[in-house]
């Protein structure tokens, strides 16, 4: 999308901008509008929040993020959480004070619905993570399926969701699901896909997981009133006058291999 569509858009609509400013205040986070871009800064640091998809590279740098800009005003507090995150002001707790449980249908929905950015999603296998007996992360499983990569026997599985609450990072936390998870299904690798516009998915190699292959970017029209997004195909007519076209980064598909089941992969 366009800079200045963007920043027009924006500046109509400054009521959910003024939402994600609240939010931040809350944690002592400063907003400055300047130019293009909102300027965020803490006492221990500051980033650049701009905009325009598809060019999402760096946000592998610590001090440079881009959200979309619906994304922006319908989930401005989800919005803050991540910025709170970039700025370094979670909480750490580490996996090791941690229990896995399993989690019904409506506990992980409900929490998925409230941090996850991307809300709940249909899974067959979910697990959370306790501290003090308080659900503070979880993870979403797909059901396992044959793959011609693993050895007769094994299944893959894919890891569709895994966040943690709102100001918390839980040190080793993934890892520890992961283990859980693959030592209870005795499966043979656990793929996910990771959102480009939001992470390199370093954290995830971290965890120990291999980056498989990537995906092309998808494209999206947005509604200029409701920010509604829809899918499309690149190059599909559309109403220019109530939408705008924007696109993603793509995803980075990874593969996680248990220890225990370590052989070379096979594209897939």
């Amino acid at each position: 999308m366009d800079f200045f569509l963007a920043f027009s858009l924006l500046q109509e609509n400054k009521t959910y901008l003024t939402q994600l400013i609240n939010y931040l205040n809350n944690y002592s986070v400063k907003c400055v509008i300047k130019q293009k871009h909102i300027i965020v800064s803490s006492s221990k640091k500051t980033i650049t929040l701009s905009f325009n998809e598809g060019n999402n590279d760096n946000n592998t740098t610590n001090n440079h993020l881009t959200i979309p800009l619906d994304y922006i005003i319908n989930q401005p507090e989800k919005t803050g959480s991540i910025l709170l995150s970039k700025l370094n002001l979670n909480k750490t707790i580490f996996a090791r004070n941690c229990k896995v449980k399993k989690l019904d249908k409506t506990t992980s929905t409900d929490f998925y619905n409230q941090w996850h950015f991307f809300n709940s999603v249909k899974s067959a296998y979910n697990y959370g993570l306790f501290y003090n007996s308080e659900l503070i992360g979880a993870a979403a499983f797909s059901k396992g399926r044959k793959m011609n990569r693993l050895q007769t026997g094994l299944q893959s599985f894919e890891l569709i969701r895994f966040c943690c609450k709102s100001g918390i990072t839980v040190s080793g936390g993934l890892s520890k699901l992961m283990n859980h998870f693959c030592e209870e299904k005795k499966a043979g690798d656990v793929m996910t896909y990771i959102d480009k516009q939001f992470s390199d998915g370093s954290s995830f190699i971290k965890a120990g997981f291999v980056k498989h292959s990537e995906k092309a970017p998808l494209h999206f029209i947005i509604n200029k009133k409701t920010f509604q997004r829809t899918l499309i195909k690149e190059n599909e007519p559309f109403d220019k006058n109530m939408f705008y076209e924007t696109k993603n980064s793509g995803n980075i598909k990874l593969i996680y291999t248990p220890k225990n089941k370590l052989k070379p992969l096979i594209k897939q």
